[in-house]
């Protein structure tokens, strides 16, 4: 592949990726604060493009006239309204460089078809998150709605790590002395299999959170109030950072030292994790815990798929299959 042609997909495949988990983290800031339904439609705000700042920019039966599934909307809130209209905001920035990344991994399609098919893919994966998004508004934070937002997010972040993965064909040989064996490979798919089954049961407990809010249960009984998948979810961490151990233990000898840097930061990730669990846990649930706990979950799976993408028996295989056919051998 051309270094400098290479280089710009890789600055903006990175920017991207960095953009997706910054709107992760948005998106949680939103359900912290109870504006997702700040803005009652979409894909304007109180049927402005700008929205309001004071009630009084608002028809007298705005509450009325906005409401949603049937129901009133709750009494305007400036703060609410312009945090969820900034989560829309920075959704469109992140479909623009989705945009731009598509059109940088064109010139090397010849090269590594896939590379631009999985930045197609993450593209597209936007505009559907960005269609549930709108279906979310409409139909009053339908229930079971976040989950599917949440695992969409990570469909789009796994696109542009793995086209970022595939993008240089000095990778896997910076990340691994040798390639893993299928066992060590197979350890890692449990790992990640684990982490995305805690993150879907910190969405259903996320949602149940949301459900006692709205019944005016008071902060000190949520936890007690937490019932099905908080059960698993609490005590499942111990099966994950087993199993992660022993997946580094594994892996350890034959990685070189970015990989072992990449295993520390997962560890690292996964003690921040662990120690957040039982803060929310111990400590009433607090505020600033909640969207660091999404925070450090997603930078933990963006870690692991990296690994994993690497360390991909078919990664080097196909590399070496798309040098040959560029080159005509």
């Amino acid at each position: 592949m051309t270094a400098p042609v290479v280089k710009r997909f890789q600055r903006m495949a990175t920017i991207t990726v960095g953009a997706v988990i910054a709107l992760i983290l948005i998106g949680s800031l939103v359900r912290m604060t109870g504006s997702g339904m700040g803005c009652p439609d979409w894909p304007k705000c109180f049927g402005q493009w700008v929205p309001p700042t004071d009630v009084s920019q608002l028809p007298a039966d705005y509450q009325r006239k906005f409401a949603v599934a049937g129901r009133e909307i709750a009494e305007f809130e400036a703060f609410k309204t312009w945090v969820e209209y900034l989560n829309r905001l920075f959704g469109v920035l992140v479909g623009i460089l989705g945009v731009a990344t598509l059109v940088l991994s064109f010139p090397l399609r010849k090269q590594d078809r896939a590379l631009f098919g999985f930045s197609l893919g993450g593209l597209l994966l936007i505009i559907i998150a960005g269609g549930v998004g709108a279906y979310v508004v409409r139909t009053n934070l339908s229930e079971g709605m976040i989950t599917i937002h949440m695992m969409i997010a990570l469909g789009v972040l796994s696109c542009y790590l793995f086209a970022l993965a595939r993008s240089t064909t000095s990778g896997p040989s910076a990340m691994w002395s040798s390639a893993p064996g299928k066992s060590a490979f197979w350890a890692g798919l449990i790992v990640m299999a684990l982490l995305i089954s805690q993150i879907v049961m910190g969405t259903q407990v996320r949602e149940q959170v949301d459900a006692l809010l709205k019944a005016g249960v008071d902060r000190a009984d949520w936890i007690d109030s937490l019932t099905g998948a908080y059960g698993i979810h609490k005590f499942s961490h111990y099966a994950l950072s087993a199993s992660l151990l022993f997946w580094i233990s594994k892996t350890w000898r034959i990685g070189t030292k970015r990989n072992r840097r990449l295993s520390m930061l997962m560890l690292g990730f996964t003690g921040a994790e662990v120690l957040m669990g039982l803060g929310m846990h111990h400590f009433e649930v607090p505020y600033v815990l909640q969207p660091l706990h999404l925070l450090f979950a997603t930078l933990l799976f963006a870690t692991i798929f990296l690994s994993l993408s690497w360390g991909w028996p078919g990664m080097k295989m196909d590399l070496v299959k798309n040098e040959k056919r560029v080159h005509g051998n």
